[in-house]
């Protein structure tokens, strides 16, 4: 084999590849009790180089979504289970409800225009873990299974912040959202490095669009959802100026969007969802915006 005659990002691929044949054998070989060494010279993981990768879809290893592995998924990123959100097949996200397609029941089916929460007949569908794995492993190419949760619980609070920096101007859901050019990366960055600086380890997600992002932050149990936006607001604000940083231009809003629970709030989009995540998109990233690969 000539490597010379391939460019890196063929030679990124060729050692993904050997790679999973590479697990594969052994996987064989411990099946019929075969010793075998177990130095490895691809043990170095591609997201270790520093350098951008084109190939982001190609990081990502398939998994066997198991409900088990569902329900430890949900865990992480806690929302509502009473109520939920999917994507419609044109974009925008709407919440489930048992009578939408019920012609004697939902005002919707005659033509009226009319609020969801506003209907005397709504009856929320529960998040079951099936809508989960069908998010995960995402299927449906036109994005009808991606699911939206409800970051703010009936008693007020939350068990998560997420600052978006999605592209919320009207008509934009038709492209899920993404920024019209990259200047958003830096203050991606610049989010991050502040929690860095302060403690905090986020979760920077790359959004499903591919530009735009999610920056998650995690509590270790409920806190009231005001305490958690106030708490985002001093990110911002005093961080902000901690890295001469003069204000967070596409930053958009925090989830939960409440303080109180006088509704089910504004919805967040689910991370990690498959569909998007063949493209390297929905997927959590380094400093150098590399997916990270799931295992």
């Amino acid at each position: 084999m000539n490597v010379e005659a391939y460019d890196l990002d063929s030679l990124r691929k060729l050692v993904r590849s050997l790679q999973d044949e590479n697990r594969r054998l052994k996987e064989l070989l411990d099946k019929a009790d075969i010793a075998y060494e177990s130095e490895n010279v691809f043990d170095e993981k591609i997201e270790s180089i520093e350098e951008y990768d084109s190939d982001q879809g190609g990081r990502i290893q398939n998994k066997y979504i198991t409900e088990e592995l569902a329900n430890k998924y949900f865990a992480m990123f806690w929302g509502r289970m009473d109520v939920y959100a999917k994507r419609g097949t044109k974009g925008g996200y709407f919440p489930q409800c048992d009578h939408r397609w019920n012609d004697r029941i939902c005002p919707k089916q005659r033509g009226e225009k009319i609020n969801c929460e506003a209907c005397e007949n709504r009856k929320w569908t529960e998040l079951k873990p099936k809508k989960i794995i069908e998010h995960l492993l995402g299927y449906r190419e036109d994005g009808a299974d991606v699911l939206g949760v409800y970051p703010l619980f009936p008693d007020g609070t939350c068990r998560f912040i997420v600052f978006d920096f999605d592209n919320h101007e009207k008509g934009a859901e038709k492209t899920d959202f993404a920024n019209t050019n990259d200047e958003w990366h830096e203050e991606v960055d610049a989010l991050r490095l502040i929690c860095e600086r302060n403690g905090i380890l986020p979760l920077v997600e790359r959004s499903r669009s591919g530009r735009g992002a999610h920056v998650w932050i995690f509590f270790k149990k409920p806190i009231s959802a005001s305490l958690a936006r106030n708490f985002g607001c001093l990110l911002l604000d005093k961080g902000s100026s901690s890295i001469n940083l003069k204000s967070f231009h596409y930053y958009d809003r925090m989830y939960p969007s409440q303080d109180v629970a006088s509704s089910i709030g504004n919805l967040i989009a689910l991370p990690l969802q498959g569909q998007a995540l063949k493209n390297g998109n929905s997927a959590f990233v380094d400093k150098n915006w590399n997916a990270y690969p799931l295992y």
